[in-house]
């Protein structure tokens, strides 16, 4: 009976050796398998990464970034929260979609990728769950990339619109790309204009306020 125990000891032994051995061969690749629905590794000292196959045709669509958090209350090397989240929307095997999240996993910012043309051309930021800002960049600004900004300056939306409790409150217009407000449209808690500002002379000052 004890040669047969052992008999059956080394056949398991070796069954999970093999096991184990196809497993890192997936995990190093980390493409093009439906095992990546529910794959978590560690990216590097600190950081988790854990991918998805949402639409089930065996490539990768989304990435979520965790990190250890050490609070009061927890013990060690602290509780394993996400930082961040990619999602590549149109399955392109392009990421148009990044969150970013705070040490209470709450949205802090948004970029995204609308006209999926691999340039980020939207983005949104957030305080406690609520929308506060959103930066457009669009051609009129020659669709400079947060990445890459343009040779010998920095990049400015073309447009900003910022939000109180979910609600549209200022509009600034930068016509000219130069970091300053052309335009200005204020509104009211009922989503009215009650004001538009327009600097006329491009030194980003608002030269005409006009009230309604």
């Amino acid at each position: 009976m004890k040669i047969q125990s052992k008999i059956l000891w080394l056949l398991i032994s070796v069954m999970l050796s093999v096991t184990a051995c196809a497993s890192s061969k997936k995990d190093a690749k980390m493409m093009s398998y439906k095992e990546a629905r529910e794959n978590l590794r560690f990216d590097n000292t600190d950081t988790k990464k854990q991918v998805f196959d949402i639409n089930g045709d065996a490539q990768v669509d989304m990435w979520k970034f965790y990190r250890y958090h050490k609070t009061a209350d927890t013990e060690g090397i602290g509780e394993l929260m996400i930082i961040r989240k990619e999602l590549d929307v149109n399955f392109d095997g392009r990421v148009d979609r990044i969150m970013y999240y705070n040490a209470k996993e709450e949205l802090t910012r948004e970029e995204i990728d609308s006209n999926f043309d691999n340039h980020i051309d939207r983005i949104y930021h957030y305080d406690s769950g609520l929308l506060i800002k959103t930066e457009f960049y669009r051609k009129l600004c020659n669709a400079m990339l947060i990445d890459e900004p343009m040779p010998g300056g920095t990049r400015y939306p073309d447009l900003i619109r910022y939000y109180r409790k979910g609600i549209m409150t200022r509009e600034e217009i930068d016509e000219k790309c130069t970091g300053h407000s052309t335009n200005v449209t204020i509104f009211n808690a009922e989503g009215t204009v009650t004001q538009t500002g327009e600097d006329l002379n491009g030194d980003g000052i608002i030269d005409i306020w006009t009230r309604y």
